[in-house]
């Protein structure tokens, strides 16, 4: 009879402890507890376009050298341009420039001043026309807002704003021909 119940009291332990080795099913693998992520708040940056807006005059030269020559312009600016924020849910246009400037990794230029003088140059073959104008480049970018789920997922909460921002001043755009031309971009 001490046998039998040994037996049986080994069986029984062997069935409990096989069953703690078994692999959990993938339903409760899958889904985290109530523990599983923090709602934390985040910011996810999407550039939107890239243009670029006259600051100044066009300036043009011909080359009268038979040779290839470097021709210099000075141009004064005659308008300003400033960085622009459209708030949506929220933030200042500081907040979205610093954000764009953490996220992109670009500096952005808060505002330019006219009457300013930049200088450009340009190689022109001889005999051609060279023409410049000084430009800026703006990059919009919207500032979206994001929350982490418990399940972990993500879920988009809205846009905090637009942010056209100064990317690149000045910016020269350019053209080299026969007769006059138009810079582009």
């Amino acid at each position: 009879m001490r046998s039998v119940m040994r037996h049986a009291a080994l069986m029984g332990a062997m069935v409990v402890g096989s069953s703690l080795l078994l692999a959990p099913s993938a339903a409760s693998a899958s889904v985290p507890g109530p523990e599983g992520c923090p709602p934390d708040v985040w910011h996810k940056v999407v550039k939107i376009s890239t243009g670029y807006e006259s600051i100044g005059n066009t300036a043009g030269k011909r080359n009268g050298s038979t040779t290839t020559s470097r021709l210099t312009y000075a141009m004064t600016t005659t308008t300003s341009k400033a960085t622009t924020w459209s708030s949506e849910l929220g933030g200042s246009a500081s907040w979205g420039v610093a954000t764009v400037e953490a996220k992109v990794g670009r500096d952005i230029t808060d505002s330019t001043d006219k009457g300013v003088t930049v200088q450009n140059w340009m190689d022109v073959p001889g005999g051609k026309w060279g023409y410049t104008t000084p430009k800026i480049e703006r990059t919009k970018y919207v500032i979206q807002r994001w929350q982490d789920t418990a399940a972990c997922g993500a879920r988009f909460l809205g846009n905090d704003g637009t942010l056209g921002g100064i990317t690149a001043f000045p910016f020269f755009s350019e053209c080299i021909a026969s007769s006059a031309c138009t810079p582009k971009p």
